[in-house]
């Protein structure tokens, strides 16, 4: 027996469902992605935003130990890197051991690690480090901080102390991120870049010479 046919208005029918419910799931998952990209954005601007709050709590925190720790010559100086991972300053008599290394949190009563888990590396000059000849007005320092790695645009100069997080990648492999690491008296800082073009997502903070004199002055370590 022949199955009747549906009408013609049925057929129609059910192709246009068809159709409106791809043009459905395709504007459902346009949404998502949209959601999801503003959710990523979000949440990537709060990380941002919290780093920002750590690195200024360990420049405070910084100026705090300049304030109240006074060298053998009655001077202020700022803490050593930590070297070993115990969360401490590490000198080899009155100088550093290393001029760059880890933020020595436990000295300044701060936390361990950044939001992505990573310790905040510190670099301070050898002129403000030690702790048998305190820093005054005329002590000198060569750390500068520049738009890129060949320092062509220099952002800051004369700094006595850097910090910085490496952000959600640590220590990145392009070629700003890696002049970060190397522990000379060079830093970058610049607008973040995805990995395809020169990957950075560095976050620095420093201290200028004339904030830590003005600081010292107001706490009566200085001159």
């Amino acid at each position: 027996m022949p199955r009747p046919s549906l009408p013609l208005n049925a057929s129609v029918a059910r192709g246009f469902t068809l159709v409106e419910l791809t043009v459905v799931l395709v504007i459902v998952s346009l949404l998502a992605g949209g959601l999801m990209m503003t959710l990523g954005s979000q949440v990537d601007q709060r990380q941002r935003s919290e780093t920002r709050q750590q690195l200024e709590e360990a420049r405070d925190a910084l100026l705090g130990f300049a304030a109240s720790h006074l060298a053998a010559d009655g001077k202020p100086y700022l803490p050593c890197p930590d070297t070993d991972g115990d969360g401490l300053e590490n000198r080899v008599g009155s100088a550093c051991t290393s001029a760059s290394g880890a933020l020595p949190f436990v000295d300044l009563g701060l936390s361990r690690q950044d939001i992505w888990g990573n310790r905040l590396r510190y670099h301070v000059h050898a002129n403000f480090g030690r702790n048998d000849i305190g820093f005054t007005f005329t002590t000198n320092s060569n750390l500068r901080v520049c738009e890129q790695a060949a320092c062509t645009t220099v952002l800051a100069s004369g700094l006595p102390v850097i910090v910085l997080s490496g952000g959600r990648n640590g220590i990145g492999t392009g070629g700003d991120e890696q002049e970060n690491a190397d522990g000379d008296q060079d830093y970058v800082s610049r607008v973040a870049t995805s990995a395809d073009i020169n990957e950075f997502d560095d976050h620095l903070i420093w201290l200028s010479p004339s904030v830590l004199y003005n600081r010292m002055i107001a706490a009566g370590r200085l001159p």
